[in-house]
């Protein structure tokens, strides 16, 4: 078992993502989200070091935030049969905006 590489904690979230993974683009869910990355659940294959572009609307009592979280393939999930459940994706927090960052950290904030 590997040891625990999170700095910041997964917030379990059911949410829709729209993605740029390389050159391919797809909406799948998202099924946690922290300050340092997020778990996306699709059969889209992806190499770890892939560039990833998530376009998200985050909950807020007003009206949704929308950002962008920029970031790279960090994880490869497969089951035992080796059929890909989803990706482990890094965020970069030098290639976002720093308005999608706070968006990210209010969301985070007041779950």
């Amino acid at each position: 078992m590997s040891a625990e590489r999170r700095s910041s904690p997964r917030i379990n979230v059911t949410l829709t993502a729209h993605c740029r993974i390389g050159n391919r683009f797809i909406r799948d869910a998202v099924a946690d989200l922290s300050e340092g990355g997020l778990y996306l659940k699709t059969r889209e294959p992806a190499r770890e070091g892939t560039p990833v572009r998530v376009a998200l609307a985050l909950p807020a009592e007003e009206s949704p935030h929308y950002c962008t979280l920029v970031g790279n393939v960090a994880r490869v999930d497969r089951d035992g049969r080796g059929i890909l459940k989803g990706l482990g994706v890094s965020f970069s927090e030098a290639e976002m905006a720093q308005l999608d960052r706070a968006a990210l950290k209010g969301f985070l904030s007041a779950c």
